[in-house]
């Protein structure tokens, strides 16, 4: 068993053997034994007398020189020291002295049953004065593990011996923010540039208010006022102009309202607006673009005024034509394909995982966590006082464990049993599902909890102290003062206390063997089940999922005691609550359509009187502005449906309200730019609804360009919904557009008739009061026009303004850098919902991380090649910066690598699966036909291997046809009392082979460790960061130095495909609102001034008005 266990670091397998090498065989052994108590002669001892125990002296330098050559020695299959299983009962607690003394116990043991045949009683010996007469203390000569035992082998590796490690270059230190008086260096330059900007502008400002000349008339003439004059010339307002009393900026009469064209010809004439020669080409080219534009949307309004009805009928039949692809709609509702784009690496790296091994299973879990229950103590066994966590009391543990007998029993709707589709390791030995729960400790039976055990101290043993026991030796096959009670779960695997309990860390703490366990305040039960590609073995899962959330559901409500909390979750829980979600919305979307309707109605209407309020009203253009906004959102889905883009829930969500919104506006800005401006004498009905689309429409146009380009720029983003949700909101933006030039046109159209025929709406047979009431301009507009525009334009508050502005944008640049990217669990998910509780208890209680696979690639890396087995192993002989020996050393720096533990070695493993075999016991056996013998079974009927070895630089490798024989045997093999190192539950998917030729070939394997507990967005992808790049140095390693070599490493974590965009983010961000900003400003210079490859100067010409506006 040692040999199994620590064989692979030679050294210390050497000074190990020592102790009972020497107390065998040494002819000078008396000097150090002194016999103890005899067995006198019986039956059952065959008529013999034998030893009861023996006192063995040994050096204290021996005992400490041995323990430091093995202690760091790990067993790969389990992630864990060696010497934690040798080392009962105290494992992550061992030190020199107990493991000694745990060789010596007995399997008679009364306190602690070990392994000897007879009790050796250690003693340990400092000072050579204590040496007792006539004895000699043992203290052979030891070999450092950094040493080889002799030149036929090797020193052990750096993943054994710490030792043996190099030495690493010092670690690139974390970047220290520059600051000053302790704020951000950045943010308070930023603030006194804008202190000192603001003061300096209000200074000048308004000294030059103060001393201007007020000649307003002086300075008509100058070229910025000509500029100004320019730009409003093509303004669609009424109001136009600063007068000298800048306190009224819209002065003039109320109700009395000037021609658009009258004001345009004067305002020419006064500025020579017409003068080719002043004018600049530019200019020209913007005018008559303009001009031609306005005509366009003119013509186009009076063709819809006049032919109404067949704009409506024509508009409406090509939406519900487009309509129609609702029915070829795909709607994507799995969390992958949702943020993660097929091309993205980590999909691809997905894909990889998912086609060459299997996909991650699909983990149901129960987190159950004390609530207003505290810790108690005990006196244990070495007289100790110790504390012990709420969930280990009794009727706490016992309502865990009805809890998991539920889930295990139930089965889902169409018939499927947890035994259908759940993860199991150990079969066919063990036909048991892998159920993780502290209860496996006692193999999930209840009686068990109740054993007591009366030990002849006089101590009584019982469920404590076995749960102690487990958590430090989780892979132990008997607590010999349990009545035998083992700590493997029913499974026939062990049960990790870091996996499988909660709340025992301190802030900041990372998982280690010696975090103390005891001091935990939730339980995990999780349940693994296997997942497929496959939708009709997927379908069985969700099937028993759907029953599993349904009984925890009724339980959480039912029967949940009050002094417990609980947060579950299965695999489809998100897909579940997102569904539930978006159905749950439609009732908020008509509640909001309808809230937004009576507004439409009530708001455009200028109600004049009772009489009249019938007539007055916009109920009907109301609902058709709202079925507008309905029809181009349907009609959007429908035209993806055609050409096959697939939908998210979210689309159906948000969109509704973003269409809504941007509609409303334009609504509003041709009703009342209508109401405002009515007929003149010799227009008729059409040429009127002509003029004032012509006056709106540009502005309309360039709003919705901008609007939609935006969108579809965001399309250029690699994540599945959003680049779905620009494309479906691009779409929805541009055809609500058309149908509000074309079919509100039309109802508008109708509506006016309506109107002036004084008509009711709605009942529009019904005719109103004939008498005739001034109409009014509305509250809204009045506040606007009396109260905000004269104090905004106010001469001694405009620079007011400006410095207002400059603080808020220095304000939000300031505080632009302490938004955290990432989207924390809970956000996504609704606030009602039980996953909130599950996040919460994620976040707080889990002590390790997920699972993390570096996959070596298929790419021609021949691994039964020994040079390509010393770049992979790690144990003696490998190389120094091996894949398994940079996962170690990358372990142990976990808080900057953010991976928790060594990585399992299924070809360290191996070897020992080999080398590990005698006549009767070992681990490789095979019957007579050289068929393969589990190593678990019956051996006097099989019969050793005999693997074949080549010797380099004093190791043994196996050989090209070892490897054919045997490494299958090796995958199919359980680990056992006999053999330990069996791979078949740890490594039985980690290795994609195939024979070639009579020849194993392994294409690509993987090593798994663990991510460090993450609970922030920022924890996960920083982890997904490192991990990235200790594959980079394991991939240059592989490939002789060269990064861009053929070979290629690269780690895998089921979240990854969640949070790979958060890597990205602020350059994605950069990048998208440049890109939207430039093409704002590109479509608004086109509208300005007709210019497609015109520059800028629109926007800086804007920035110098603005920054005159005080001075004039």
């Amino acid at each position: 068993m040692a040999e199994a266990l620590v064989g692979r670091c030679p050294t210390c397998f050497r000074n190990m053997r020592l102790n009972w090498c020497y107390m065998t065989c040494d002819p000078e052994h008396s000097t150090y034994l002194v016999q103890g108590e005899l067995v006198p002669p019986s039956e059952e001892t065959n008529n013999k007398t034998l030893v009861k125990n023996i006192d063995y002296y040994v050096s204290d330098e021996y005992v400490v020189g041995m323990y430091e050559s093995c202690k760091d020695v790990i067993n790969p299959s389990t992630n864990s020291k060696a010497v934690y299983m040798m080392c009962t009962p105290w494992a992550s607690l061992c030190n020199p002295y107990r493991l000694m003394n745990a060789f010596g116990m007995s399997v008679d043991n009364p306190v602690t049953p070990g392994f000897a045949p007879f009790d050796i009683r250690y003693h340990y010996i400092t000072v050579a004065v204590d040496v007792p007469k006539n004895i000699t203390l043992f203290n052979p000569k030891l070999i450092p593990c950094s040493q080889a035992v002799s030149e036929s082998s090797s020193a052990c590796s750096c993943v054994d011996c710490e030792l043996s490690c190099p030495v690493p270059p010092p670690l690139p230190s974390v970047s220290i923010p520059w600051t000053i008086g302790g704020y951000s260096a950045v943010n308070f330059l930023v603030v006194l540039i804008s202190i000192c900007f603001c003061t300096a502008f209000t200074v000048v400002s308004y000294y030059l208010l103060c001393t201007r000349n007020k000649d307003v008339s002086r300075r008509s003439g100058t070229p910025l006022r000509d500029s100004v004059g320019r730009r409003l010339a093509g303004v669609g307002t009424s109001h136009f102009g600063l007068t000298d009393d800048e306190s009224k900026p819209l002065n003039g009469q109320a109700g009395v309202i000037e021609p658009r064209e009258m004001i345009n010809h004067v305002l020419a004439a006064q500025l020579n607006f017409n003068n080719d020669d002043e004018m600049h080409c530019r200019d020209k080219l913007g005018s008559v673009f303009e001009r031609r534009l306005q005509s366009a949307f003119g013509k186009w309004g009076q063709v819809c005024a006049r032919h109404a009805l067949l704009v409506l009928f024509t508009g409406v039949l090509l939406s519900l034509a487009l309509s129609c692809g609702v029915a070829h709609l795909k709607v994507i509702v799995d969390p992958v394909e949702l943020w993660a784009s097929p091309q993205s690496r980590s999909r691809l790296e997905k894909d990889y995982f998912d086609k060459n091994f299997s996909p991650f299973f699909r983990t149901e879990q129960v987190i159950i966590s004390a609530k207003d229950l505290k810790p108690f103590n005990r006196t244990t066994v070495d007289g100790e006082v110790k504390w012990y966590g709420p969930v280990f009391r009794k009727e706490f543990l016992l309502e865990v464990l009805h809890l998991q007998k539920k889930i295990e029993q139930s089965t889902g709707n169409n018939g499927t049993r947890i035994e259908d589709i759940c993860f199991k390791p150990m079969a066919p030995d063990f036909d048991i599902c892998a159920v993780q729960s502290a209860l496996g400790w006692f193999q999930g039976n209840e009686e068990f909890l109740d054993i007591k055990n009366n030990l002849t101290t006089g101590y009584v043993y019982d469920y404590l102290d076995h749960i102690e026991y487990c958590a430090s030796n989780p892979t132990s096959p008997s607590d010999g003062n349990y009545e035998s009670v083992g700590c493997m779960a029913e499974y026939g695997g062990p049960v990790f206390p870091y996996v499988v309990l909660g709340g025992f860390l301190e802030k900041d703490e990372i998982t280690s063997d010696g975090a103390n366990f005891l001091n935990a305040t939730a339980l995990v039960l999780t349940v693994p089940v296997n997942n497929y590609q496959n939708d009709e073995h997927l379908s069985r899962s969700k099937d028993w999922e759907e029953k599993f959330l349904e009984l925890m559901a009724n339980w959480t409500a039912n029967d949940k005691p009050e002094y417990m909390q609980v947060g579950y979750a299965a695999e489809r829980s998100i897909e579940d609550e997102l569904d539930r979600q978006s159905q749950s919305d439609i009732f908020t979307i008509l509640v909001s359509y309808f809230i937004m309707f009576a507004y439409i109605a009530f708001a455009l209407g200028q109600f004049r009187s009772v009489t009249t309020a019938m007539v007055d009203s916009k109920l009907t253009l109301g609902i058709g502005g709202i079925l507008i906004v309905v029809l181009s959102v349907i009609t959007s889905i429908g035209f993806y449906g055609f050409i096959g883009v697939p939908s998210t829930l979210i689309i159906m969500e948000v969109i509704p309200f973003l269409v809504l919104a941007v509609g409303v506006d334009n609504i509003f800005i041709l009703v009342q730019t209508h109401q405002r401006e009515p007929r003149r004498s010799t227009e008729t009905h059409e040429q009127h609804i002509g003029r004032i689309l012509g006056e709106v429409g540009p502005t309309m146009l360039l709003s919705s360009i901008s609007q939609t380009c935006c969108f579809f720029l965001g399309a250029l983003s690699d994540m599945p919904a959003v680049r779905a949700f620009a494309l479906y909101a691009g779409f929805a933006m541009f055809f609500n557009f058309c149908l509000q030039i074309t079919c509100f046109v039309a109802i508008f159209s109708l509506d006016i008739k309506r109107e002036e025929g004084n008509r009711w709406d709605i009942l529009c047979c019904v005719r109103g009061s004939k008498k005739d009431y001034p109409k009014d301009e509305g509250t809204l507009y009045k506040v606007f026009d009396l109260i905000y525009a004269p104090l905004v334009l106010n001469k001694w508050i405009r620079p007011l303004v400006i410095v207002g502005f400059i603080a808020w944008l220095t304000t939000s640049i300031c505080v632009v850098s302490q938004i955290d990217v990432g989207l924390d669990q809970e956000i996504s998910m609704p606030l009602d919902s039980y996953m909130q509780d599950y996040f919460k208890a994620l976040s707080t209680y889990l002590a390790v991380g997920a699972p993390v696979y570096f996959v070596v690639k298929d790419s021609g890396l021949n691994m039964t090649a020994v040079d390509v087995q010393r770049r992979i192993c790690g144990s003696a002989g490998c190389d120094i910066d091996s894949v398994v020996t940079q996962l170690y050393l990358s372990a142990k720096i976990a808080n900057r690598t953010y991976i928790a533990a060594p990585s399992g070695s299924w070809l360290d493993d191996f070897y020992d699966w080999l080398s590990f075999s005698d006549e009767y016991t070992g681990c490789c056996f095979v019957d007579s036909e050289g068929n393969f013998c589990p190593s678990s079974g019956d051996q006097y009927s099989c019969f050793k291997c005999e693997p074949t070895f080549t010797t380099i630089d004093n190791k043994q490798w196996p050989t090209q046809e070892t490897f054919d024989k045997y490494f299958e045997f090796y995958l199919n093999d359980n680990p056992g009392m006999t053999c330990p190192k069996g791979g078949h539950p740890s490594y039985g998917t980690a290795v994609q082979r195939e024979m070639y030729e009579n020849q194993t070939v392994i294409r690509s394997s993987y090593f798994q460790t663990y991510h460090s507990v993450m609970r922030t967005s920022a924890d996960y992808y920083n982890g997904m960061a490192a991990a990235r790049i200790v594959a980079e140095n394991i991939t240059t390693m592989l490939n002789g130095g060269d990064p861009n070599g053929p070979h290629e490493v690269f780690p895998y974590s089921v979240f990854y495909v969640f949070y790979e965009q958060y890597l990205t983010m602020w350059e994605d961000v950069e990048n998208t609102v440049w890109k939207n900003f430039m093409w704002s400003i590109r479509v608004a210079t086109i509208e300005h001034s007709g210019n497609v490859f015109g520059n800028n100067a629109g926007c800086s010409h804007s920035i110098i008005i603005v920054s005159r506006c005080p001075h004039d």
